[in-house]
């Protein structure tokens, strides 16, 4: 049996081949608008999507055959999970698929805020030689507070160990790793670390987990990556504690207001941004795209 499958956001070539091979009746119209997918999805019953797709109510209403939405990435909340549960369809995605992507853009940041890497080349294309203005800081011998120790916290905690830096977890669920340190008391990562980087998923509980009582904790001077979600950092608060010099620096790929961010936070001189890419790299992309192949080949030669 032939099942008909509708890729809304380019797949990886070799995924996209897999499910042809396997006898998948694929369409792959490019990059079609909601109002297209709408017009497309009654005749379809598996939908494919990345990040740019927001699967609406609409959406899985218009499609009358849907039995399965396939996100070739991490996490759904692109997706009105919701509505399909109504419906009975399946809702698949790719776990730990960008964990090391993250984990390196993560550290990337790190290494970028602690050693003024994008300024300075800023500086230089506008053909200055400012070397008083950049003095850096080393990672090695810092600690460096690891907030959600999932699969990206855990592989940004064994890269910053092997860069000779202490790691503290924060973790509400208990590990051992020789290591690495735990703890369930986030006041004490905020007390301790030199560096926090955030890698917890977004909540209620994890909105504005850090705001001002939080900042105030932390030490003077700190630098704060996150490469998780926007909204877990309050960005008013970060950027007052920024202006006041108690944050040093920050490298964010996330914000509360996506496509459009704060200007005044990523103008600022010590915060280095990137929109929302961490998890965007050629890797990531064939892994994520061969996994939720792999799973709807399974799922058809079950029927």
């Amino acid at each position: 049996m032939h099942h008909s499958i509708l890729i809304a956001d380019p797949i990886d070539k070799e995924a996209q081949q897999m499910l042809e091979a396997a006898g998948f009746e694929v369409s792959a119209p490019g990059e079609p608008t909601p109002e297209e997918i709408v017009k497309l999805i009654p005749d379809v019953e598996v939908l494919v999507v990345r990040s740019r797709t927001k699967v609406t109510k609409e959406m899985i209403d218009a499609g009358k055959k849907l039995k399965v939405i396939a996100r070739a990435g991490v996490g759904v909340d692109t997706i009105d999970t919701v509505a399909a549960e109504q419906r009975g369809i399946k809702v698949i995605n790719a776990p730990g698929s960008n964990s090391r992507s993250v984990a390196e853009h993560a550290i990337g940041l790190m290494f970028a805020v602690a050693r003024t890497i994008p300024q300075a080349d800023s500086s230089m294309k506008a053909g200055k030689w400012e070397k008083k203005l950049f003095k850096g800081t080393e990672l090695e011998g810092k600690t460096l507070g690891v907030l959600g120790y999932g699969r990206v916290g855990k592989s940004v905690a064994q890269i910053a160990h092997a860069l000779g830096m202490e790691v503290l977890a924060w973790t509400r669920t208990s590990r051992t790793d020789p290591q690495i340190q735990f703890t369930v008391a986030l006041e004490e990562v905020l007390r301790r670390a030199d560096i926090i980087t955030i890698h917890l998923p977004k909540s209620e509980e994890t909105a504005h987990l850090i705001s001002t009582r939080e900042l105030e904790h932390m030490k003077e001077g700190v630098f704060i990556i996150n490469t998780a979600r926007g909204g877990i950092v309050d960005e008013e608060a970060l950027l007052h504690a920024l202006q006041s010099g108690k944050v040093r620096g920050a490298g964010l790929d996330v914000f509360e207001n996506e496509p459009a961010p704060s200007q005044a936070l990523i103008a600022h001189s010590r915060v280095v941004a990137t929109p929302h890419i961490a998890a965007l790299t050629h890797e990531a992309q064939e892994r994520a795209g061969i996994m939720i192949a792999e799973q709807l080949i399974e799922w058809s030669s079950a029927k």
